[in-house]
């Protein structure tokens, strides 16, 4: 049985506008000790459907459909049953950790107060608790660090704090939301590394949401791609990022830098804007951007389809699609 489930989700918010979908019926599974990626540029859905799952959307945010997390439903849970899975079972990295710890208080006091709500610690015990995870998260002078304050850490270290803050509790699932935006590609390879060796010490499984198919590519065993709060394509990430098979991953991988372009050749960059889901109509949300569009494209929403390593919602044939030459 998988660990995460998630059926059918979907995520809108009530605006002066009416209703505003941000995710449209989204599927995926995640397995203990797993890690899965979801990618796709901003506003696609990524850190709402993260945030439905915990159960932490805006006070006009609503979410349907199913989230079953060891089996359990979580959508009509209550704020009781949730905070017993929240922090316990399952952590969540923001994406800005600056904005997330608290300023008026010290480091020490804010990891102490995960173990003594969670657990039921003495200030004691959980302080003890706080300074091995630090040290376990690989920041130097771990007694130091307790007594600081946020402001006082570099952003790496903010990072880690919050790396080391969501599991005190040893969760069995770790959301990390954009956990190395605005970071150093240096201090980002670091994190990325330690988020390797705690799923391995800690046989954490990771949902991984960022808009980096290098990330995903570096830390993850699959990959889902979003578009426009839909699943694009889904699959097994070295299978997937070799061959992408919809012209929305193909036109991601395209955009990227690499080391072998030649210093006057101009990045491939994917034409128009994003859509917006409220008007995405009845066809493929992608089709006013997509080189390969054909008039069923405008006409039918394409649904998930293939095989189980990978999957993709496209009407064009994948072969179509992964051989056509680079633009």
């Amino acid at each position: 049985m998988s660990l995460l489930k998630v059926t059918g989700l979907q995520v809108e918010f009530r605006t002066d506008d009416g209703l505003v979908p941000a995710v449209r019926g989204l599927d995926f599974e995640l397995d203990a000790a797993a890690s899965l990626g979801i990618v796709g540029e901003s506003g696609s859905g990524k850190s709402q459907t993260a945030l439905a799952i915990m159960g932490l959307l805006a006070s006009n945010g609503r979410a349907c459909g199913q989230v079953e997390f060891d089996g359990n439903p979580m959508l009509d849970m209550s704020q009781r049953d949730l905070n017993a899975i929240r922090g316990p079972q399952i952590g969540m990295i923001f994406q800005d950790p600056m904005t997330c710890l608290n300023p008026h208080l010290t480091v020490g006091l804010q990891m102490a107060e995960v173990l003594e709500v969670h657990r039921g610690a003495s200030r004691r015990e959980a302080l003890q608790a706080a300074r091995q995870m630090l040290d376990a998260v690989n920041i130097s002078a771990p007694a130091s660090r307790l007594q600081q304050y946020p402001h006082e850490l570099s952003g790496g270290m903010r990072q880690r704090v919050m790396i080391a803050m969501a599991l005190l509790c040893r969760p069995r699932l770790l959301i990390a939301d954009e956990p190395t935006t605005a970071l150093d590609v240096t201090v980002q390879a670091q994190i990325l590394d330690l988020l390797a060796e705690l799923r391995r010490e800690f046989s954490l499984a990771i949902l991984l949401i960022t808009h980096d198919l290098g990330v995903v590519a570096e830390l993850c065993d699959e990959v889902l791609v979003m578009y426009a709060g839909k699943a694009a394509e889904q699959g097994e990430t070295r299978q997937l990022l070799a061959a992408p098979s919809h012209p929305y991953t193909r036109g991601l991988l395209g955009c990227r830098p690499s080391l072998d372009t030649p210093a006057e050749q101009r990045l491939a960059v994917i034409p128009g804007q994003p859509i917006d889901p409220a008007n995405a109509g009845a066809g493929c949300a992608f089709a006013e951007r997509c080189a390969f569009v054909e008039p069923l494209c405008r006409e039918q929403q394409p649904g998930m389809q293939g095989a189980a390593k990978q999957r993709r919602a496209c009407h064009r044939p994948a072969q179509e699609v992964i051989n056509a030459p680079v633009a």
